[in-house]
């Protein structure tokens, strides 16, 4: 579509239409008033409108909800003509009424000139920061558009250079903050057993290997690592692979056979989700921890494939919320289907010795599959999948990510073996992890008193997530520019946090991924949480709040 006869030429269309609801509100506003007026009219009207008791005829809740809306209509009309603010309503409806014409004609104008969803996506951001779109811009060019716009404001919050990883503070932009959304949950990123243990195996075995694990590159400290990780999950053995993505969709590739048929909830890791795309499986996604809605896909779908498989995460990485794996465990027996969990974010946190969901509900053995990352509580790099001897013993020329990668470095696995042999002796690290998280996310709910006595509760941020986990999601509904900037302005005081937005997590709901830690101190929570409000009324937020 030409961009000048098809943007702007289009304007012209948008606006017959809003002459169109201009006159459509005229006429109902004028009915509106008349039976506002006419009080006996209004009543044999709303005698004829089926589902009100004046109706002889109706019956159902169908007729009534269909038509309800009329006689709300009316009563408000008539309402604010007895209190002499009709003239206030009308005034709101007709702002809104306009409001929604505008955003669906530039929603259809933009569709219309993108070049995909992704592009649609960021056009709708350029338009809400105001910045120019121009004739024939691609996806790149529109996304670069926003970034710099967003870097020359010094409010970007992605792909900033952090120094001094090993310290309890990090060098960011210029200043020395906390990681306050950090993935070492039980602190093992600076322990210096973790990094000595990394240390002696890459010395051992070098850096590298001489080839794929199928073709030279195995060695006997991956195999140490992988029965290591069997048995802290109580299975028979295991795969390890360079990357929990490439484990998380290797896993599933491994699992898929023709005529198979997969469940997943719609917040799974993109790692999952990839392996969903490359295997070709046929995928249903049910409504996030909504076990009805899974039952209800089940049923419609189960009987016509052979195996069938529902695909969970332990503890959801943006929402901070567990999956029921007793419902879906129920679930899964029913119907004669098999569970795979992504632990990623439940390794070391959940359950008495950081075993998981399995440990949390005390349900050994309910996964037939566990798949996960060392890069969280485990503090290195790599994936793992976890199962019964058989189905690991299949997993080796049907593993992408072991037939046709490197394997993992000598050093990533020493330091893991490391720190699954501390998680497994120090179970009080898991305990004051447990105990943190519940006491800091107790804290960001209340606002620990720092919120003003008079200051707006749609204002106030909502924190999402179960007491069980270290996923603290900390939401602005409808305002990620509201979220950028109080992670820059935390940031000047000292703390970093993780921006998240569209589509890590829903488009109206952008957020901070907080997470506690075993190392953190009282003192320390209490001094984040006044300044994540103090920063949050400072920041009270920006136009694209109404806009969306």
């Amino acid at each position: 579509m030409d961009f000048a006869s098809g943007f702007f030429g289009d304007i012209a269309h948008g606006l017959r239409v809003l002459n169109l609801v201009d006159t459509l509100l005229v006429i109902v506003v004028g009915v509106g008033i008349y039976l506002a007026v006419n009080g006996e009219s209004a009543k044999a009207l709303y005698g004829l409108l089926p589902g009100t008791k004046c109706d002889s005829g109706s019956s159902g809740k169908t007729s009534k909800s269909a038509f309800g809306w009329l006689s709300s209509i009316i009563k408000q009309i008539r309402d604010a003509y007895v209190e002499g603010t009709l003239v206030s309503l009308l005034s709101r409806w007709t702002e809104s009424c306009v409001k929604i014409v505008r955003l669906a004609i530039t929603c259809y104008l933009l569709e219309a000139i993108s070049q995909s969803r992704r592009h649609y996506f960021y056009l709708l951001e350029k338009k809400f920061l105001k910045l120019e779109i121009r004739k024939g811009e691609t996806e790149k060019e529109s996304y670069v558009d926003i970034k710099k716009h967003l870097q020359r404001k010094g409010v970007w919050p992605y792909m900033q250079e952090v120094s001094q990883p090993r310290s309890d503070k990090v060098l960011c932009e210029g200043y020395e903050a906390t990681p306050m959304s950090s993935y070492s949950y039980l602190d093992l990123v600076y322990d210096e057993r973790v990094q000595k243990k990394a240390i002696e195996a890459a010395q051992q075995y070098s850096t590298g290997s001489h080839g794929p694990r199928m073709l030279g590159g195995n060695t006997p400290l991956l195999r140490e690592l992988e029965k290591a990780v069997g048995e802290f999950f109580g299975r028979e053995d295991s795969l390890i692979v360079a990357t929990g993505y490439m484990a998380c969709m290797g896993a599933v590739c491994a699992i898929y056979k023709k005529g198979d048929v997969f469940f997943g909830d719609d917040r799974l890791h993109a790692s999952i989700r990839a392996g969903f795309k490359v295997s070709g499986a046929k995928v249903y996604f049910f409504k996030h921890n909504n076990m009805a809605h899974l039952e209800q896909l089940v049923k419609q779908y189960r009987r016509k494939y052979r195996d069938a498989w529902i695909f969970i995460e332990s503890v959801y990485s943006m929402d901070g919320d567990i999956a029921p794996l007793p419902d879906v465990r129920s679930i899964a027996d029913k119907y004669d289907m098999k569970i795979c969990i992504d632990e990623a974010h439940g390794m070391g946190v959940l359950g008495k010795m950081g075993r998981g969901l399995e440990e949390h509900f005390n349900m050994p053995g309910a996964a037939d599959v566990i798949v996960g990352t060392f890069s969280k509580s485990a503090a290195g790099v790599g994936g793992y999948i976890t199962s019964n001897k058989l189905f690991v013993d299949f997993l080796d020329f049907h593993t992408p990510g072991n037939t046709f990668s490197a394997a993992l470095p000598a050093y990533c696995a020493g330091g893991v073996l490391e720190s699954l042999r501390i998680i497994s002796s120090e179970p009080e690290r898991v305990e004051k992890c447990r105990r943190n998280s519940l006491y800091l996310r107790n804290l960001i709910k209340s606002g620990g008193g720092y919120w003003p006595a008079d200051y707006p509760e749609d204002k106030k941020y909502t924190v999402e997530g179960d007491d069980c986990t270290s996923v603290i999601a900390v939401v602005f509904k409808d305002d990620i520019l509201r979220v950028i900037d109080v992670a820059h302005e935390m940031l000047k005081r000292g703390w970093l946090l993780s921006c998240v937005a569209f589509p890590a997590c829903p488009l109206r709901f952008p957020r901070f991924r907080v997470t506690a830690r075993a190392g953190y101190t009282q003192q320390l929570m209490d001094n984040f949480v006044k300044d994540l409000v103090e920063c949050s009324v400072a920041c009270p937020g920006s136009e694209l709040t109404d806009s969306m």
